[in-house]
Parts: structure tokens; C-alpha cells; sequence
């Protein structure tokens, strides 16, 4: 898994600290580095061994994950400005799920291109946290998710799942989850009404 050897579209390489003043404050930095911790050795290891196959087919699965995300919640679809126009049952055929799908699938790879350099994982985290807050986006919206994670995971690895990474895809979005409500702490979000 080369980060810049797979196709699809690119995502802007992690080389400086984006929120700087979110990590130098010591409460925020530790509650961080204590969430990302929890990502054992064995867990990185297997995004690395097992994101490749998962993105090899990136556009459907990642449209595969949001058909399962929209279908128990159609009600989400609302967050994203770009698919309130949009009626159900275009949804899943429009292009601006499929660029969002891309997007999203390239957020995960970068995960697994970072994983093993603590401060560009933790700043790359902090940043798709962050990036959540302003669409008042909750934990419960990312761990709402694991239906479709499974559904690809099960998609892309059929009788070769294990439970383990299934364990780890799962911890992975429940840490992404924390990230994001220790950022909805540190930011206020102001919307118009």
C-alpha cells in the first residue's frame, strides 16, 4: 500500500500541525494522545494489512458503506448541504455522493498512511474531528456508521473477516467518535439560523 501508488483521488499529505493551538493545550493534547492510545500495535497493523483491499474498490465501497449509513437514517442525509436538494431515491445515483464517497474513502487511507507516526496521526485525527464540528456532526453520527463499515468490511473480505478486524475497524470509529466530542469542547460551533 504505496501512499501515493493507489488510484483515486488524492488528499493533501499531513506535513504540519494543522491545530496547533488545539494540541498545545495540555487538557485537550492529553485526552487526545489517551483516545489514540487505544489503538493498539496489532490494530494499526491490520489497517495497514487490510485497508488496501477495502480501497482497491473505494468508490463502491464507499458508496456501499453511505447506501447502508442512509438507508437506517435517511434523516443524516440533511448534515450535508449538498444532499438536502436531493430527493431519497437519488441519492445513491448522484455524483455528489460519489465525490463525497471519495473524499471520505480518502480520509481512511490517509489514517493508514499516518498510522504509524504518532503526531501525524494525531493531528490528522484531530483535523477530520474538527472538520466534523462545524456540522454539529456527533459521536453517535460516526458509530451509526458501523453498520456500513461492516457491510464493506464483510464485502471485502467475505469468509476471511475475523473478528479482530472487525474489533479494530470498530475501536477505530469509536475513537474518531471521542475525538470529536473532545473537539466539539474546544471549538463553538455558531450556525445560522
Amino acid at each position: 500500500f504505496k501512499p501515493n501508488g493507489s488510484p483515486g483521488p488524492q488528499s493533501p499529505p499531513v506535513h504540519s500541525p494543522i491545530f496547533v493551538s488545539d494540541l498545545n493545550n495540555p487538557d485537550a493534547k492529553q485526552k487526545m494522545r489517551q483516545e489514540m492510545e487505544r489503538l493498539t500495535e496489532r490494530q494499526k497493523q491490520i489497517f495497514v494489512e487490510t485497508f488496501p483491499v477495502v480501497y482497491k474498490d473505494f468508490r463502491r465501497n464507499g458508496l456501499v458503506l453511505f447506501a447502508k449509513y442512509f438507508s437506517e437514517f435517511p434523516h443524516y442525509k440533511n448534515i450535508w448541504p449538498q444532499f438536502r436538494n436531493l430527493q431519497d431515491s437519488a441519492l445513491l445515483a448522484s455524483n455528489e455522493l460519489a465525490n463525497h464517497c471519495s473524499v471520505y474513502m480518502s480520509g481512511l487511507k490517509e489514517i493508514v498512511e499516518v498510522m504509524d507516526d504518532e503526531e501525524k496521526l494525531t493531528y490528522f485525527m484531530a483535523r477530520i474531528a474538527r472538520s466534523h464540528v462545524k456540522w454539529n456532526i456527533n459521536k453517535y453520527h460516526i458509530t451509526n456508521m458501523l453498520e456500513g463499515v461492516d457491510a464493506v468490511l464483510k464485502r471485502s473480505f467475505e469468509e476471511k473477516l475475523t473478528d479482530e478486524i472487525v474489533d479494530a475497524y470498530h475501536t477505530l470509529y469509536d475513537v474518531i467518535g471521542n475525538l470529536l466530542d473532545i473537539q466539539k469542547k474546544l471549538v463553538i460551533v455558531k450556525r445560522p439560523f
